[in-house]
């Protein structure tokens, strides 16, 4: 990462999940081997659906440096990326784990680490914050992570096979070509280890499991580390669905700038031209909020998920104006603040304008046009089909105790690594949007998220990794946290998900600051 590299962060959410949740505590892992698996193979692209957009690539440009912004919080945190200087800000937190015996070449990971959990209590958040919640009390983890070796690798009839001992590690891989020499042999060993070793240090920092998505060009590797199921001990797989949490305000905006291409609505179009009344109380005139302002996240609308009512019964069903109503008890906040109840919004416009459910247009739109088969927006807990587990704090299993219409147009979508990839290929190589449209949706401009600022245009963030601009988004819900990044021209990319998103977890700066190798080595080798 270069010495002036940005990264967004999460603002962390503090609220006790108090109420329905009636799952058995599942004691934290104390010893979890670091099973990894890793895949890389070539990828076919799929021919535009007719009457696709004319392509266009996203502008560029440098970020606009990023001030920390002080926020005392405790609670549940979204992992937080790097300020200005590149380095990862340090927050109170457990001790950080240490991993001792990690070769620089990435060729093996080998020892111990631990960590120790902070007590977590209710507390406030000063700014936005993603979809998130945190228990109260205190969580304590024990040695984490094992001993696991990688031996060697070699190039067998074009393809990268590794020799592997330890508990549970395999590796296999295919080349984009078919057929892989020299140097090219050498480099394709040193990435994926080197990945691999990233994955398994966020096991090893505490999570029970990580799956990491690469792209450079043709090749796509999966690595996958640890456990997607403590209780069965299930390995992590890459074809297994979880929650993208705020990664869902990304297909929102899409919907509604593809709405915009047919002149069906209008960037400048009023809330009230929509939804006329559903914003007019404390100071807060829908007349004079536009569908640009909920989409940049400028439009003062307190965050709804902020206040402790929306998980005091994890699993009620949320109408989207109950979430609105919340949020107009609070007079408008400072403009540039991010607020999932701007996409509540602006889910709630797409529905009114279409005349049919946000899923239904997501689904007509983008899920069926791109073949995203394994993708789809939440209509209960359940998940509709293979998922990853998540965790949170010791309430253990939270994956389908917390109804997702508390998050619906601001995080309610379910997928996989790959669909959330193919999705957001398409979308900045100019196959949802014409070219316009896509300059509208990556003109940023500094927002407060939390505790720092972000580069936020209208639904994606622009970060900036040493090897060049990536586009994309976060997000986090109870149990699991997502972070996606994709180069304008779509030959680089990076997804990252796993499945705890324990506040004092996610707060460890050492675990950030893991979190935040792995993607630059995802995303840049």
């Amino acid at each position: 990462m270069s010495s002036n590299s940005i990264r967004p962060r999460r603002a962390l959410l503090t609220v006790t999940l108090t109420g329905a949740l009636t799952v058995p505590l599942i004691p934290v892992l104390t010893t979890t081997p670091a099973e990894f698996a890793t895949t890389t193979a070539p990828t076919t692209e799929a021919a535009p659906a007719s009457g696709a957009p004319a392509s266009g690539a996203p502008a560029s440009g440098a970020p606009t440096p990023r001030a920390s912004v002080g926020a005392s919080v405790t609670g549940a945190a979204h992992v937080t990326r790097a300020s200005s200087s590149g380095a990862s800000a340090a927050r109170s937190s457990a001790a950080a784990a240490s991993a001792i015996g990690v070769s620089a070449a990435g060729e093996s990971l080998a020892g111990t680490a631990s960590a120790t959990r902070a007590s977590v209590t209710g507390a406030s958040a000063a700014g936005a914050s993603a979809i998130r919640a945190s228990s109260s009390g205190a969580s304590a983890a024990g040695p984490s992570a094992a001993a696991a070796s990688t031996i060697g690798a070699s190039a067998v009839g074009g393809s990268l096979t590794g020799a592997v001992s330890g508990s549970g590690v395999s590796a296999t891989g295919a080349s984009a070509t078919g057929g892989v020499a020299g140097a090219g042999i050498a480099a394709a060993e040193s990435s994926v280890g080197r990945l691999r070793v990233a994955a398994g240090r966020l096991v090893a920092d505490g999570q029970p499991g990580v799956i990491v998505l690469s792209r450079r060009g043709r090749q796509v590797t999966h690595v996958t580390a640890g456990v997607a199921d403590k209780a069965t001990g299930q390995r992590m797989d890459a074809r297994l669905r979880f929650r993208i949490a705020s990664v869902t305000k990304t297909f929102t905006s899409t919907v509604l700038l593809q709405m915009v291409a047919e002149r069906r609505v209008s960037l400048d179009d009023t809330v009230d031209k929509w939804l006329p009344g559903s914003v007019a109380r404390n100071g807060h005139n829908g007349s004079k909020i536009t569908i640009r302002e909920l989409l940049g996240h400028t439009s003062g609308l307190k965050d709804y998920s902020l206040d402790p009512r929306v998980w005091s019964d994890p699993r009620r069903e949320w109408k989207p104006q109950e979430l609105v109503d919340m949020a107009l008890e609070t007079p408008p906040i400072a403009e540039g603040t991010y607020s999932n109840t701007n996409y509540i919004l602006a889910g709630m416009i797409i529905e009114k304008a279409a005349g049919r459910s946000l899923g239904g247009e997501f689904q007509r739109r983008i899920f069926r046009p791109l073949g995203l088969r394994h993708t789809s927006l939440a209509v209960d807990r359940s998940f509709p089909g293979p998922y990853v587990h998540g965790y949170m704090d010791e309430y253990g299993d939270v994956s389908t105790e917390i109804s997702p219409s508390s998050a619906w147009a601001s995080g309610g979508v379910i997928s996989t690594v790959d669909d959330v990839a193919k999705f957001h290929r398409a979308l900045f190589t100019g196959r949802l949007l014409p070219k316009r449209l896509q300059r509208e949706m990556t003109a940023t401009r500094p927002i407060v998220d939390g505790d720092v600022m972000q580069d936020y245009g209208l639904g994606v963030v622009k970060t900036r990794f040493s090897c060049g601009i990536a586009w994309g988004h976060d997000g986090g819900f109870p149990g699991y946290g997502t972070w996606t990044y994709t180069s304008a021209d779509g030959k680089r990319q990076a997804v990252i998900t796993y499945n705890d998103s324990s506040a004092a977890l996610e707060a460890d700066p050492k675990f950030r600051a893991d979190l935040d190798k792995a993607a630059e080595i995802a995303f840049c080798g």
